[in-house]
């Protein structure tokens, strides 16, 4: 059962007139940058519908969904609350495809299917790391310890091959 549409019958006839909804629905994993993403809650989806005139709608708002993803650094679950704003807009009328015009999304009927949209909106602002927290330590880079939770004894002194010449100019 999909509650992610939205009716325009109430704005479609009169131009400039402005709706308010929000709606939520359960959805199920998606995959974000080759991770599965659960959702801890339903997506909510709160804003605006405006009617522009030459059959062009625009909906405005913001998703907000809890999501359980993995930590950037250390590899442990974190829940990350989503909180995306959108503008999309919409025409149930035949487009000639010239170059010039805003994209425009087509639909027909009555009814604006937001699912696709909101998922694909999800995915295009999906932070770059999510951290579990601000000033997380992340893993040991020699035996994978969680620093967070506990400190290991293995030496950082590694240095590259390569940047060796760089040391003795320290002890000069």
């Amino acid at each position: 059962m999909e509650k992610l549409k939205l009716s325009i019958v109430e704005v479609k006839q009169n131009k400039g007139k402005i709706v308010d909804f929000e709606i939520e629905e359960d959805v199920r994993d998606i995959k974000v940058k080759h991770e599965i993403v659960k959702f801890k809650g339903p997506i909510n989806v709160s804003g605006h519908l405006e009617n522009l005139g030459q059959r062009i709608f625009q909906i405005e708002g913001i998703i907000k969904a809890p999501v359980e993803t993995v930590c950037y650094r250390c590899l442990s679950k974190t829940v990350l609350n989503l909180n995306v704003s959108f503008s999309l807009k919409f025409s149930d009328a035949i487009s000639d495809s010239s170059g010039d015009e805003e994209e425009l999304i087509q639909f027909s009927g009555n009814e604006i299917e937001l699912r696709p949209h909101i998922i694909n909106e999800i995915i295009l602002n999906w932070p770059a790391q999510v951290l579990c927290k601000p000033d997380c330590k992340g893993l040991c880079p020699t035996c994978g310890t969680n620093l967070n939770i506990s400190s290991c004894t293995c030496s950082n002194d590694y240095i590259d091959p390569r940047f060796s010449v760089l040391k003795d100019l320290l002890k000069k």
